[in-house]
């Protein structure tokens, strides 16, 4: 008895051991690159991190401050272990496009719409623009916010102008201008009119809307559906709505725009158990990510690995099929 008994604990040994460090119980140091801190995605990935280290206490996870366009080389130089990364940010990295300068083809994905953000053109009101084309052609000089250089937004914009062929230089040559400021001093510039027109990407109900309608009125854009086509199409944009509830008094129907979900990269050398373990934990956390942010209740593990900027992760796939949600 006692014989078998060894032989069976020996054989445990092995299959833990095999399984990998994630299972076996040896202690797995892992670095988590998510947002500016005290925003959003710090506080979502600190959140996530907490509840992965309660189930799998052999992961210890330090979430460090990143950002939409650093996360991608960050990971990718496997300064960190896994990141938040937005869609065509990921895409743009994968395959060496704008704003990156060489491609990161070991970037990987274990799922994603953890948090969606919609892009959100708004015009003043007293200019008479009700759709982004009317936007792009308006007759008197354009004057746009589009926040900070290099922020999602502000590329995003940059996206649309160009299915428009228009261009900040186009703005800037019929006399317009482009102001690259911070989400407060847009919506000041708005309200004390330096500009009549704004762009930025944001989960809503996002305060900025709601702050500068207060001193002026504003309408929201909504996108046509060949520009939205274009966007999803060209750079992994999502088909998104800006619901009318999210905005009282601005809004008076839903209105057709285009988004970004939120995905978790890993690099492809991430171990398959430890991409498997963390996959499972942050889909079966569903039901306590709103408590940690209300935008992550949109997320839905059934779909979290339908198109994916990245290969998903083998390990992240060999969830998804034991779940049946992949095939």
């Amino acid at each position: 008895m006692r014989k078998w008994m060894v032989s069976l604990a020996v054989v445990l040994a092995v299959a833990l051991v095999a399984a990998g460090p994630a299972l076996a119980g040896e202690k797995v140091r892992l670095t988590w690159s998510s947002g500016g801190t005290g925003g959003g995605w710090f506080v979502m990935a600190a959140g996530m991190a907490k509840i992965i280290e309660e189930k799998a206490p052999n992961l210890q996870l330090n979430v460090v401050p990143g950002g939409g366009t650093n996360n991608q080389p960050i990971v990718a130089a496997k300064k960190a272990d896994l990141g938040w990364g937005l869609p065509p940010f990921v895409m743009a990295a994968y395959k060496g496009q704008d704003p990156y300068d060489k491609p990161m083809p070991d970037l990987r994905s274990l799922g994603g719409s953890f948090s969606d953000q919609s892009m959100h053109i708004m015009a003043a009101e007293d200019t008479g623009v009700k759709t982004v084309q009317e936007f792009v052609n308006y007759a008197k000089p354009i004057r746009v916010g589009p926040g900070k250089v290099g922020v999602s937004g502000e590329w995003s914009l940059v996206k649309a102008l160009k299915f428009y062929k228009s261009s900040y230089d186009e703005i800037k040559k019929k006399g317009g201008k482009v102001l690259f400021t911070g989400y407060t001093e847009i919506a000041t510039n708005l309200q004390d009119r330096h500009i009549d027109f704004a762009a930025i990407n944001i989960a809503p109900p996002a305060s900025i809307v709601q702050e500068a309608s207060l001193g002026r009125k504003l309408r929201l854009l909504p996108f046509p559906e060949d520009l939205r086509k274009f966007m999803k199409d060209e750079f992994s944009f999502s088909y998104d709505t800006i619901r009318k509830a999210s905005y009282p008094g601005v809004l008076t129907a839903d209105i057709p725009t285009v988004g970004m979900g939120t995905d978790i990269i890993v690099h492809k050398d991430m171990s398959d158990d430890v991409a498997y373990t963390l996959t499972k934990l942050c889909n079966e956390m569903k039901d306590r990510l709103p408590a940690i942010h209300k935008s992550m209740e949109v997320f839905d593990p059934t779909i979290a690995w339908k198109d994916r900027p990245v290969p998903l992760h083998p390990g992240a796939a060999k969830y998804y099929k034991e779940k049946g949600y992949m095939k």
